[in-house]
């Protein structure tokens, strides 16, 4: 037995519409939007590739820095908001051995020098790999954000002023797109560099 809508017309065929019908459209139109709406913009996978090319590029920055990468590069996608990136990179290590004398103080200012001196290379890498992650992110909205964050570790003996121990880089994803067509002085003005 199908059940009808009631309509003053019922005796009209055009005005009859089975309730099971109704009812299968009615489930079918809200599985479909709630489907839509909770789709992932970028997927585990997708973020996975992101991350790991983030790292082969980072430890080919400088070779005499081999154990540079301390933590892998993390990523997660804040609906709303965009994309995160997180790793721990040191910039330069002292080169010890177990057993070896501590650094001398010349020692420790070359490292210094060494870690102060690549800071302007880390930051133009920064700038590049979000270029990069705003081609590779392309199915996230162009307003969202996508971040970089580089935790810079330290030795306990090391001075800590003149050298962050955080380099946050960011820029929308359409602005990074544009900026990325226009050239390297674009791309600069884009990306907002915060030093922790």
């Amino acid at each position: 037995m199908a059940f009808t809508f009631f309509s003053p017309s019922a005796s009209s065929s055009k005005s009859r519409f089975p309730l099971r019908s109704a009812v299968s459209i009615l489930i079918f139109s809200a599985a479909f939007a709630i489907s839509a709406a909770d789709a992932p913009r970028v997927t585990r996978s997708l973020m996975v590739t992101a991350e790991k090319g983030m790292d082969e590029r980072i430890t080919q920055l400088w070779p005499d820095n081999g154990y540079a990468l301390v933590g892998p590069t993390r990523g997660v996608y804040i609906p709303g908001y965009g994309v995160v990136l997180s790793a721990e990179y040191n910039v330069a290590t002292a080169q010890q051995t177990l057993g070896a004398q501590p650094l001398t103080v010349q020692g420790k200012a070359d490292l210094r020098k060494k870690k102060v001196g690549r800071l302007p290379e880390l930051k133009a890498f920064l700038r590049s790999s979000l270029a990069a992650a705003a081609n590779t992110f392309d199915m996230m909205p162009a307003s969202e954000q996508i971040v970089i964050t580089l935790l810079l570790p330290r030795y306990s003996w090391e001075e800590t002023s003149g050298f962050p121990a955080q380099l946050v880089a960011q820029g929308s994803r359409q602005q990074l797109l544009d900026a990325n067509r226009a050239g390297a002085a674009a791309l600069e003005q884009a990306v907002r560099m915060t030093e922790y």
